[in-house]
């Protein structure tokens, strides 16, 4: 596999070539999503903590000195670095509205006086239809969570809410997209895509650069990773995607920075 042809979709783990390019990279990028990638869902969301093994793999990834390593997720930026803990690497919040550097410097994205009056109707409008605990309000963003649910009631809940968001959506400048376990309606401005794109052009150009994600949001981080390198799909090879390498489960993102922590320090 080369980092810069359009391939079909690869399983990465099996793929000689693919370690063969990281093996010959002297300088690496590691992105990763969070939740569905390095944590199995939960029904409560600070349940949802990295799968055994996973932040010592984190730290010994970070401590080789070829890697850089962020994680970007839609979460707030207060629950990663409560759930991950200390390792200094670059954590980004809130599709890329919220930063916080390896030494702990914060920084924060706002939104417009606008987006933030959409957002507040919108949640105004939750609370009346009676969503009020199902309501996450973010820094740029208010999801709609349903995980644990029925899918009549998820069908009864998107129903009261869905043609509200539609309507404040455009004069708001805000959009509605779906992920794993509800659906979120967030300002425009900054995604995955943007926030992994604003690292990687600080990187030096022969930088490999690779992004793990399970996610219908991760899609904006798979296309705008193709000119550096590649994007990985958490969760097999039978859902369309941008990405063009995928790895089964969880579990095998876990195998996948075990291998990583054993490649050679390249010569080149």
């Amino acid at each position: 596999m080369n980092a810069d042809e359009d391939t079909e979709t690869i399983a990465v783990m099996d793929d000689p070539s693919f370690w063969s390019l990281l093996r010959d990279a002297r300088s690496k990028f590691l992105g990763l999503d969070y939740d569905g990638t390095l944590a199995p869902f939960r029904k409560e969301r600070m349940d949802a903590v990295p799968l055994r093994g996973i932040i010592d793999l984190l730290k010994q990834i970070e401590q080789r000195g070829d890697t850089v390593l962020a994680v970007i997720s839609g979460r707030p930026l207060f629950e990663l670095i409560e759930l991950l803990g200390d390792i200094p690497v670059t954590m980004v919040g809130s599709h890329g509205f919220e930063f916080r550097n390896p030494s702990g410097e914060i920084v924060v994205k706002k939104i417009s006086s606008d987006q933030e009056q959409g957002l507040v109707q919108a949640q105004t409008h939750g609370i009346e239809a009676g969503l009020e605990d199902h309501l996450e309000m973010k820094r740029a963003s208010l999801a709609l969570h349903t995980r644990g649910v029925s899918r009549d009631q998820e069908a009864w809940m998107y129903e009261r809410l869905h043609p509200a968001w539609e309507d404040l959506a455009p004069p708001h400048n805000l959009e509605i997209r779906r992920f794993n376990g509800g659906i979120e309606l967030r300002a425009r401005g900054w995604n995955k895509g943007d926030a992994l794109e604003s690292l990687l052009v600080a990187l030096a150009d022969s930088t490999l650069c690779i992004y793990l994600g399970d996610d219908e949001t991760d899609e904006d981080a798979f296309e705008r990773i193709r000119p550096y390198g590649i994007g990985i799909r958490v969760g097999g090879p039978t859902r369309l995607s941008k990405a063009r390498g995928f790895v089964d489960d969880i579990g095998s993102v876990k195998r996948f920075l075990l291998k990583w922590t054993g490649l050679p320090f390249s010569e080149s």
